[in-house]
């Protein structure tokens, strides 16, 4: 199970994680249409988890379905997939080790040496969230972990 670092925005949760590098979401009220920068560093040919969402209802630890991700710009020199799956939640406290319904990103890296850009959009049902941009990049070099 990975781990999952956390944001509270009103009565939803973020929760964000990357292999190596573990990034946070800002989260906004209402719609985001600003871009959220995100870098990782990738080794050729490895598929690395870039990020996990879910939803929570903080007053009575109640999941909800997990977000939907839509990829907006694909990757030049490799490949992202969306999944979903059950993770578990781990804030509030309360709520600690909740099974949640769970959509995550993973990136494919190809075998050439770059910087791959790309970019997705994730839909919450908690107002506050509303959609959010990711933009990502992938520095794929040999001595990446």
């Amino acid at each position: 199970m990975s781990r999952f670092r956390k944001q509270a925005a009103g009565h939803a949760l973020l929760y964000l994680a990357a292999a190596g590098l573990i990034s946070m979401a800002a989260a906004h009220a209402g719609n985001s249409a600003i871009p959220q920068p995100r870098a990782w560093s990738v080794p050729p040919g490895k598929a690395t988890l870039l990020a996990t969402y879910y939803e929570i209802v903080d007053a009575n630890c109640r999941p909800l379905m997990a977000p939907a991700v839509r990829i907006a710009t694909r990757p030049a020199l490799g490949s992202l997939t969306i999944s979903q799956g059950v993770g578990l939640a781990d804030n509030p406290s309360k709520c600690a080790n909740v099974q949640v319904p769970v959509t995550e990103v993973y990136y494919q890296a190809g075998k050439q040496l770059g910087q791959d850009n790309f970019s997705w959009e994730v839909r919450f049902q908690s107002q506050n969230l509303g959609t959010q941009r990711v933009q990502g990049a992938v520095a794929i070099t040999p001595g990446a972990r």
